[in-house]
């Protein structure tokens, strides 16, 4: 029994081999090389997503610090207004107290005024009606001088 070869089989095997070199040649080169090209753009778009990504929230840090200090130049504005209007009011408090202290002064002077005003005309009316009182006792009349001493000295025994 010997071994026989087979013609036959031998040109369709080298076939395939030839036919597998080529391939090897020129499609799974490339092919791997296309493969290994797309495989590096990949990871390079993943770094470049993962920058972004990093960038992103290094922007939301920041956005979220200045709107905390935002927040806090707010709070500050606000506290500072209600303290000015809060010594505002006290110094509007404080004018309109002193004001009206000044016109009660005021107002008393006035009063003390029409008051001595109010005197002089009484003491006035008081000497004429002393005068007359004092004409009608003696039952003459007298002149100038002597009313002017009998006036000063009723308002001298008057008090006044």
């Amino acid at each position: 029994m010997f071994l026989q070869l087979n013609w036959g089989i031998l040109w369709p095997i080298i076939n395939i081999i030839v036919f597998y070199l080529l391939l090897r040649k020129f499609l799974f080169g490339p092919v791997s090389e296309i493969m290994e090209k797309r495989k590096e753009m990949i990871s390079k778009d993943l770094m470049d997503a993962k920058a972004a990504k990093d960038e992103a929230a290094e922007m939301k840090s920041e956005y979220e610090e200045s709107l905390k200090a935002a927040k806090d130049e707010a709070g500050k504005i606000v506290s500072d207004a209600r303290e000015r209007a809060k010594n505002e009011y006290h110094e509007k408090v404080r004018r309109a107290d002193e004001e009206i202290v000044q016109m009660k002064e005021n107002a008393q002077k006035d009063i003390e005024a029409e008051t001595q005003k109010a005197m002089a005309g009484l003491q006035s009316e008081i000497a004429g009606i002393a005068l007359m009182a004092a004409a009608k006792v003696v039952e003459k009349e007298a002149g100038s001088k002597e009313n002017e001493k009998i006036v000063d000295d009723f308002l001298k025994e008057a008090g006044v």
